[in-house]
């Protein structure tokens, strides 16, 4: 075959490949355009089920807005977009969450639920919280349960003015930290002001209503110093009682007497 016939010969061929190609594209886009129309109409084209291990919803800019995951795959909370403590996944590990976001880059509440297995038997938690703006959670309805007994309520907290990044800072402590850093330099505060040095930073328990691990149904209301001041129970059996606390916990009244 002389040289001008092999040249006309791989032209052809190049044609042929390029209508090919141009044929496999249009056949492309017809089968995206079927699966987009049938996306918009909600005919059979949409997954009945979607399988996945974790999934992020997030905002146009990124941002987080909601993070589903399974069990191992938990997501670490932040603030201002930085990771609050290192070691979050490895702790939240065990149990699948829902984490909630703000889209700003602020983790603000969540939810999990799991059971884990102890020297005892299990535990179980069933959890729902709601953080303040940048600090720690201020409304947490949880449920907890052992071989010896459950617990269930509602627990409110107060939270101070400066956030959670703030409240670090002044313990010495930089984001991601670690629980063990942070355990050191809450030891290393003087002892005989420890407590109140921690409600100035990290604030506290105000209210708890539920039931407790001895079958009582409670409601507690603590000042703002972490002192239980009002008490209303009634046990699973026997007579209820009311006491309101003076600052050191001793009876100022109770009913009965």
């Amino acid at each position: 075959m002389t040289e001008e016939r092999q040249g006309l010969h791989d032209l052809k061929s190049l044609r042929r490949q390029v209508a090919l190609l141009w044929v496999g594209l249009a056949v492309l886009a017809a089968g995206w355009i079927t699966v987009g129309v049938g996306g918009l109409n909600g005919t059979e084209s949409t997954p009945p089920v979607l399988r996945v291990e974790r999934l992020e919803i997030v905002e146009p800019d990124g941002e987080l807005a909601f993070v589903l995951a399974n069990s191992q795959r938990p997501t670490a909370g932040t603030i201002n977009g930085q990771v609050l403590m290192a070691g979050q996944e490895a702790e939240r590990r065990g149990r699948p969450s829902i984490i909630f976001f703000d889209g700003q880059g602020d983790e603000v509440g969540g939810m999990n639920f799991g059971i884990a297995d102890t020297s005892d038997g299990y535990r179980v938690t069933r959890h729902l919280s709601l953080d303040a703006h940048e600090h720690d959670q201020t409304v947490v309805l949880a449920h907890y349960q052992d071989p010896d007994g459950s617990m269930s309520g509602l627990t409110i907290s107060d939270r101070p003015a400066i956030s959670i990044l703030e409240a670090f800072a002044e313990l010495g402590l930089s984001p991601g930290a670690s629980r063990d850093e942070l355990n050191a330099a809450v030891a290393a505060l003087p002892e005989d002001g420890r407590e109140a040095r921690m409600r100035e930073l990290f604030g506290g328990t105000r209210l708890f209503v539920g039931t407790t691990p001895d079958g009582s149904a409670r409601l507690t209301l603590f000042d703002g110093n972490g002192r239980p001041r009002i008490v209303i129970a009634a046990p699973s059996t026997g007579v209820p009682e009311i006491r309101m606390l003076d600052e050191s916990g001793n009876s100022v009244l109770s009913l009965p007497e």
